[in-house]
């Protein structure tokens, strides 16, 4: 005779291995069998528990939305050439969270050979160069650097005045955010704040090991 006994033990066992796995879709998805396996269990006791079964079936829905929201955010999306040579640096964020920092991004080029940034100055923004060189000057020294390379990011990740005087140069592309903007989409993403500071840091080692 069948036991419903058994319900529970496959239920608890499904929550076992789901805490047993990384990945955060595979963790949800046998959550969701497990808590379904115990909706069946509530429905056919004798009495059934209406209240568990409310509340393990919101736990089903809340987890689906979860998982979309997942999937969403690893899924990539079209890309124009651009963004795809941009990407191929920011690999250590998923294409869902690149696609965020898209979202408060300015594309800039140096057709205007804009400075960007001021010796002695707090940066307004953190910019990255994809193609093409910047110029620094720094101690009345003069030298080009890029392309992928974040310029400001000192500045930016210890809140201090720019160490150097930034000018771009004809034929450079790059993008650019606003510290606030950045820092405020940084701090409700921290998943993404700790890719990002990655890249960041890495950046900065890069240019002391030169």
């Amino acid at each position: 005779m069948f036991s419903l006994d058994i319900l529970v033990h496959v239920g608890a066992f499904l929550f076992l291995l789901a805490y047993l796995v990384r990945d955060q879709i595979l963790l949800r998805g046998l959550i969701i069998l497990g808590t379904i396996f115990y909706i069946i269990y509530y429905f056919f006791m004798e009495t059934p528990l209406w209240s568990a079964l409310l509340w393990n079936s919101s736990f089903v829905v809340i987890n689906l939305i979860m998982i979309v929201v997942i999937y969403s955010d690893r899924a990539s999306f079209v890309m124009t050439e651009r963004e795809k040579k941009l990407y191929q640096v920011f690999t250590t964020l998923s294409p869902g969270e690149f696609k965020k920092l898209l979202k408060i991004a300015d594309w800039f080029d140096g057709s205007s050979e804009e400075q960007i940034t001021t010796e002695g100055e707090i940066p307004k923004c953190l910019y990255f160069i994809i193609d093409g060189e910047a110029l620094i000057t720094r101690d009345d020294k003069k030298f080009l650097v890029g392309p992928n390379v974040f310029i400001g990011e000192l500045a930016y990740l210890i809140k201090k005045p720019a160490t150097a005087t930034v000018k771009l140069t004809e034929k450079v592309v790059g993008i650019s955010w606003k510290t606030s903007s950045l820092t405020k989409l940084l701090a409700s993403n921290p998943q993404m704040k700790i890719a990002f500071d990655g890249l960041l840091n890495q950046d900065l080692a890069a240019k002391l090991a030169k």
